[in-house]
């Protein structure tokens, strides 16, 4: 029965873990789409690509590029085997909640 209760957690993890990432990638591909409509009808109208410039639109495009990374480095990096690491790892120091 444990075994059961472990693969039906497992399972909704990974199902969490790929609705996180389906979201994600629609997120970054809308950000892609609007970037490049913005950039080019920048170009067209002044002939300029600067995207280092902190005006208009642009901070806005830095700000959200900045949570889609933070979302990355989230979904990616601090996935489930990394919490499993460190609740271990908090287990087998001795802590148990005492600090």
């Amino acid at each position: 029965m444990e075994n059961l209760t472990n693969t039906q957690t497992d399972y909704a993890v990974a199902r969490a873990k790929v609705e996180q990432m389906k979201k994600f990638y629609a997120s970054a591909a809308i950000f892609i789409l609007v970037f490049a409509a913005y950039s080019l009808r920048k170009y067209y109208k002044t002939g300029d690509l600067t995207f280092f410039e902190f005006r208009e639109f642009t901070i806005l495009f830095w700000i959200w590029g900045i949570i889609l990374a933070a979302k990355a480095f989230k979904i990616f990096f601090f996935n489930h085997a990394w919490e499993k690491r460190m609740i271990q790892k908090e287990l087998n120091n001795g802590h148990h909640g005492k600090f």
